[in-house]
């Protein structure tokens, strides 16, 4: 057993952290602490940390950590070449033994997935993304509302998906769903041609446990789940490929864990299989 502390246990992304951890054959959480509740357990004991704190937090606590691994899902390391970025289709031979792990945004897991397969072959992408309002870090609301925010290349998660993809030009449109709570769908338009845009994509992802290529999206299909699902098409020379995942799980904890897992030794699924 490994034992864990987790920083931010009480928060959007913390909640569901700990109940897929209280439910990991391989974990003992000894140590949890919020700004809501404090600090509760023995921290020294603690050999692995995950920090779900709010964007700029991370950094007041590592000195705290000297030893232990950490995943930070926070957008706070992502850019930082001392942590290893914690996409696992892409990045699992550098996540084994790692000691420090930057968990990828929900935005830019959705869009990844959705254009990696292609990386290199397209130049500019424009992206139209809607989520539920937890992917904005807030609670959902009574009223209908759709709100376009931090439209065109703005976005805090645009520069983890052009360091990625290794492309200069990006066009983002995010929304959030204020009446909803969860889920992500993103819709990536490019210029490309291909016979057989699906058996590229799932020749990609033959060895990803997580990626789906499907004949339909819809946020049900993954909601409380690590999947993503992930439906590409060509119309003349335009492709489209479309993504839907749990922002809170695949964008958010789930993928946390499945970092865990692969930094740990374990099979990547182990605590995110239904």
């Amino acid at each position: 057993m490994i034992k864990v502390a987790v920083y931010g246990h009480t928060g959007r992304l913390g909640i569901p952290l700990i109940k897929i951890l209280k439910n990991h054959p391989e974990v003992e959480i000894i140590y949890t602490e919020s700004q809501s509740q404090g600090g509760s357990g023995n921290l020294d004991a603690a050999e692995f940390v995950f920090l779900a704190l709010p964007y700029g937090e991370s950094e007041k606590y590592l000195h705290k950590f000297s030893g232990k691994k950490i995943i930070d899902l926070s957008i706070d390391h992502r850019n930082n070449s001392n942590w290893v970025y914690g996409l696992p289709e892409i990045n699992k031979d550098k996540i084994i033994g790692a000691q420090y792990v930057a968990n990828p945004g929900c935005y830019a897991t959705s869009i990844l997935l959705g254009t990696l397969p292609l990386k290199g072959k397209i130049k500019n992408i424009n992206i139209q993304a809607s989520s539920g309002i937890s992917g904005a870090g807030e609670n959902i609301k009574e009223e209908d509302n759709f709100v376009v925010y931090k439209e065109g290349d703005i976005h805090p998660q645009i520069q983890e998906i052009k360091n990625l993809l290794e492309i200069e030009e990006i066009a983002f449109v995010p929304v959030k769903i204020e009446n909803t709570d969860r889920g992500i769908i993103s819709v990536i338009f490019s210029n490309y041609k291909s016979s057989g845009i699906t058996e590229e994509f799932k020749d990609f992802y033959k060895d990803s446990p997580f990626v789906k290529i499907v004949d339909a999206i819809e946020t049900k299909n993954v909601i409380n789940t690590n999947y993503c699902d992930i439906k590409p098409m060509i119309i003349g020379n335009k492709v489209i490929i479309i993504t839907g995942l749990d922002n809170l799980i695949k964008g958010g904890s789930g993928q946390a864990i499945q970092n865990f897992n692969i930094m740990n030794g374990f099979n990547e699924t182990l605590g995110l299989l239904k």
